[in-house]
């Protein structure tokens, strides 16, 4: 049985972190020292938000959501590795700080808030409007995440070269995210309902379909594209 108010409560938390990351990617944008550790920090910050809400409301979904995303963020250092080595577009040398293997430290922490938000708005709008949901969740992380490649590269912490782009967003990115937001939401689902050691499963599945959007999508815009020219 769902409960209303507490289901209200994790829809703020999540709003209030999309929000705080708009305003701080903006006014880090700004800020000519930003590297690394800016990243590392909002990330950190967000986190601890998240855990205050997990145990003033003693949420358990959300601390298996941010468990999820936490899987989901390891799993995908496998897609980014890929993204620089095997494709050559994506840069996180402008950022400088410690690596885990070709990502910056604190990249796992980005992909596990972007896992809570997505997954939590995915699997609220898949309960109530079926795939549509899905669809509507995948349409947000395209729109949603131009604005963050573009800030990005003013935030010093990544860059893309050597695709097609609008403006500093590689396509294959923004198809990509469409295909990760919507699943992310179906993951999220499974976490919900089922016990907790389909976090471990799902977390790795959520790894696996990054890599394979972000493939399928730098295949339809960049490879094909390519080979019709």
């Amino acid at each position: 049985m769902l409960n209303p108010y507490l289901e209200r409560q994790r829809l703020i938390i999540v709003f209030i972190t999309i929000v705080l990351n708009v305003v701080a990617v903006a006014v880090f944008a700004r800020f000519p020292g930003s590297d690394w550790k800016t990243g590392l920090a909002l990330n950190l910050f967000d986190n601890v938000l998240l855990l205050v809400h997990v145990f003033r409301m003693r949420d358990l979904l959300m601390l298996r959501l941010m468990l999820f995303g936490l899987i989901v963020g390891l799993a995908e250092l496998g897609a980014d590795a890929w993204l620089v080595d095997a494709t050559g577009t994506l840069d996180y040398s402008i950022g400088g700080g410690p690596m885990l293997w070709r990502s910056p430290i604190w990249m796992p922490l980005a992909w596990q808030i972007v896992t809570v938000q997505f997954g939590y708005i995915g699997l609220r709008l898949y309960e109530a409007m079926g795939w549509q949901g899905l669809v509507v969740t995948g349409m947000l992380g395209a729109v949603n995440i131009p604005f963050y490649e573009e800030m990005a590269l003013r935030t010093h912490w990544w860059r893309y070269t050597h695709c097609r782009m609008l403006f500093h967003t590689p396509y294959y990115i923004i198809l990509g995210e469409f295909l990760i937001a919507a699943t992310l939401g179906r993951l999220a689902m499974c976490v919900r309902h089922r016990g907790w050691g389909s976090i471990l499963t799902m977390g790795m599945l959520g790894g696996i379909v990054i890599l394979a959007s972000y493939a399928v999508g730098y295949l339809l815009t960049d490879r094909m594209w390519l080979a019709f020219q």
